[in-house]
């Protein structure tokens, strides 16, 4: 028998954690527009731990924040994706087709699929703004979903990005739930065996019919130990320089729409001030903002005596002067914090800044960027995807793999030399170091090896006119020139 819940005189404390008011209880619906109760036909439902409405719309107010996810998005995968070949094609589950599938009909299978996905009535965004898009909610947000449909005989025949703040996720970590305009539609993770109704939302362990059967998501977070179902952004952490960037920004645009006037205290000492003069200083300062530089006449009645006793007047700031050079170094602080928490160079959102020492240290941590933050989420999401999409559940490829093309931060002259000293040491072929260069294919067929060195005579080196005379051909002309001059001179010296 269940014991009856205790009534307490202010509030109910539920078994999920929440306290609710005993009496009184606003009808009003929450912001959120999902619920999460225990109850009705949205059970289930997870609360992320931050509202991903408010993460979103922090992109809006303010430019660093903005383009410090545009940025990392485009590093990571804006500059698209390849199907690339294995060397050791990866063994099929037994009974699937896996094993049997060609290079070359696996490569037009995977062009037959961005094909459809890039013409689709839906959208006009190709397959890597897509694929970028749902990096950015990964950035902003925490997390990011690519949505896949599939054609009646259960091949992938769909692509499109699901923005991530309108996804909820559901406890038994199979379903999803967006809502729009008071509709609900719901999603299925992808490969999971089983089908959602994508409108009432019930989960079947069995095959449905496509009418009803919801599609399926991949969803990408950015871990958390606070939630197993949602991820965090990586400038929470740095929610209060937000808070300071935006503070500071508000407080001079205060200032300057008050003309620059800051705050002042009329004080009067030594007579009455009626209500009718306090009410004239007041209404002065209300309309400074529209002439800031009007005169104040105030007519202050002179009391007999000496100075002792006579009216005066003054005026008080009510704030220090403002110093530029401290809003600077705080909004500088604010923004290295973003930066910091985001794990971006500034030179990444133009910013330059140079080091301690006046040297710029962009190339060491642009390397550390690309080592920590590009390279691990490009690996993360050529697994998911190479295992989803190309995999048993996908589009059977198993000779491939998807492959993210990785930022180039290279020094070129650098690897010019370096190319160049690994020919003269003998350890690269021309060839070798042509494709180390990403020069195209053939590029080396036409190199042409240097000169061997002229083998040495009495400890000097022979030289080879010819090409002296080729590389420095004005310079050999006028040594010619002096050479005949000097030959003139000494046969006028010798003649009798």
């Amino acid at each position: 028998m269940t014991k009856a819940r205790p009534i307490l005189t202010t509030a109910w404390v539920m078994s999920d954690g929440s306290v609710r008011k005993a009496a009184s209880q606003s009808e009003q619906l929450p912001e959120d527009p999902f619920g999460y109760s225990t109850e009705g036909g949205e059970n289930g439902l997870c609360r992320p731990p931050y509202d991903l409405d408010q993460l979103a719309s922090m992109l809006e107010t303010n430019s660093l924040h903005y383009r410090a996810c545009k940025q990392k998005a485009a590093d990571v995968v804006g500059r698209g994706i390849k199907l690339r070949a294995l060397d050791e094609p990866t063994p099929g589950e037994p009974g699937t087709p896996a094993q049997t599938t060609s290079v070359d009909e696996g490569e037009a299978r995977w062009g037959a699929f961005v094909e459809a996905v890039e013409s689709d009535e839906r959208g006009d965004e190709s397959f890597k703004e897509r694929l970028q898009f749902a990096h950015e909610d990964f950035e902003s947000i925490g997390w990011g979903a690519l949505e896949f449909s599939r054609d009646g005989a259960g091949m992938l025949d769909g692509m499109w990005h699901v923005p991530g703040h309108t996804l909820r996720a559901h406890k038994d970590g199979r379903r999803f739930a967006q809502k729009r305009g008071g509709k609900t539609v719901w999603f299925k993770r992808f490969g999971l065996d089983g089908d959602v109704d994508r409108v009432r939302g019930g989960w079947s362990p069995t095959p449905i019919s496509a009418d009803i059967r919801g599609n399926e998501l991949i969803v990408l977070r950015n871990y958390t130990p606070r939630s197993d179902y949602y991820g965090l952004p990586d400038h929470i952490p740095a929610l209060s320089a937000l808070a300071g960037w935006r503070a500071q920004a508000e407080f001079n645009v205060r200032f300057f729409d008050n003309n620059a006037v800051p705050a002042y205290a009329v004080v009067i000492e030594g007579a009455d001030v009626s209500p009718e003069l306090e009410e004239q200083i007041r209404e002065h300062f209300r309309s400074i903002k529209g002439d800031p530089h009007a005169t104040l006449v105030l007519p202050i009645p002179g009391v007999p005596g000496d100075d002792a006793t006579q009216v005066k007047v003054r005026f008080e700031k009510l704030q220090l002067e403002i110093k530029d050079a401290s809003f600077r170094l705080y909004k500088q602080d604010n923004a290295l914090e973003i930066c910091i928490a985001h794990g971006i160079p500034p030179y990444r959102v133009s910013w330059p800044i140079m080091g301690s020492l006046g040297g710029a240290t962009a190339e060491e941590m642009t390397k550390i960027y690309v080592d920590s933050i590009v390279q691990p989420r490009q690996e993360t999401w050529d697994g998911r995807l190479t295992r989803a999409l190309l995999g048993a559940k996908g589009l059977v490829i198993p000779s491939h793999e998807l492959k993210l093309a990785e930022l180039d931060t290279r020094n070129e002259l650098a690897d010019v030399e370096k190319g160049q000293l690994m020919i003269d040491m003998g350890v690269a072929t021309p060839a070798f170091v042509a494709a180390f260069l990403g020069l195209p294919e053939g590029a080396s067929k036409e190199y042409k090896a240097a000169a061997e060195p002229a083998p040495a005579f009495g400890g000097l080196t022979a030289i080879d006119g010819g090409l002296l005379a080729k590389r420095w051909g004005p310079e050999v002309r006028e040594f010619a020139a002096i050479r005949k001059q000097l030959e003139e001179l000494v046969a006028r010296g010798s003649a009798p």
